[in-house]
Parts: structure tokens; sequence; C-alpha cells
């Protein structure tokens, strides 16, 4: 109750008159419900270590951001040392976690089952390749691929080409 009251003043009373006014007032209400002075005085105590706090914090962050780098032997202690000359603060995070082993949140997919992509498809006869995109899965528009390849090169055959290449 005391600390509520207390900051209640301090965030909507913006005169330093009125403000200590606003505090007497508060202290003696509650001394008459019987709240100890010391109560008071740790209260005053709390709010000002935590303002000089926030004051500290806020003039720490305005000096430098930190900056973190991905642990790499040697290397990542190389730069944090040249970071350090001039004043930069270092922290370093692992490359790989646990989490980034382990955990993988959603099946893959594969690559015949994917829809709305754009591929590439390279000749087998020649040294040109094909590019397309489906909406459809990759998997059965490759099919019609390979059936219409197969359908162009058997009537591109002649009996004599045919049978030569037979034997």
């Amino acid at each position: 109750m005391v600390r509520t009251l207390l900051k209640r003043s301090q965030c909507l009373v913006t005169e330093i008159e009125d403000r200590k006014q606003e505090d007497f007032h508060v202290e003696e209400a509650l001394r008459a419900c019987g709240y100890p002075k010391w109560t008071f005085n740790k209260v005053r105590r709390q709010i000002e270590s935590k303002r000089n706090k926030k004051t500290r914090k806020q003039r720490d962050s305005l000096q430098r951001p930190m900056v973190v780098i991905p642990y790499m032997e040697n290397v990542s202690e190389a730069v944090a040392r040249i970071m350090r000359k001039h004043d930069i603060p270092v922290a370093m995070k692992p490359y790989k976690t646990l989490k980034t082993v382990l955990v993988h949140p959603k099946d893959k997919q594969e690559k015949e089952d994917l829809t709305e992509c754009v591929y590439k498809v390279p000749c087998a006869n020649c040294d040109t390749t094909y590019i397309g995109e489906t909406g459809r899965k990759f998997g059965v528009r490759l099919q019609e691929h390979r059936t219409e390849v197969e359908s162009k090169t058997g009537r591109t055959f002649t009996r004599s080409l045919r049978a030569s290449s037979l034997t």
C-alpha cells in the first residue's frame, strides 16, 4: 500500500513542492491507519535505488551497444580482443546449440511433394536445360517431362536408326 501510493505521487505529481505535500499527506493518512515510520523510509530507499538503476542502465546503454558474435575457436577471441581495444562490449554465442541440432518443428518435405515451385531440368540428350514453374506437385510435373521426352525421342527414330541403336 505504501509503495503504491508513494509511486503514484512520484508519477502523477510534477511539481516538487506539490509532491512533498502529497507524500506528507500519504504518510499522515497511513500512520493514522497504523503503519510504522520505518516502512515509509524503506519504500523511499527502494524507489530511489530502482530509479538509480534505471538511470545507470540508460547511461550504460547509451555508451555502446553490445556486439554478439558466433563463437569460432581462435577467431572469436581475436575479434573480441580488437573490439575491446575500442571499448566495444562483445559477447559470444555458440554457433551450434542442442536446440538447433535436435529441434525441428516441421518434418522435411520430399522434393517430389513440393508445390508452387520453380524448377530446372537438365536434358539427358544434350547440354540444354528447361526451367519451369508449377503449382502442382513437382513429382507429377517431372514425370510428365519424362513421358514427353520418351514420346518425342521414340518418334524421331526411323526404323533403320532404331535398329542400329539397339545393336
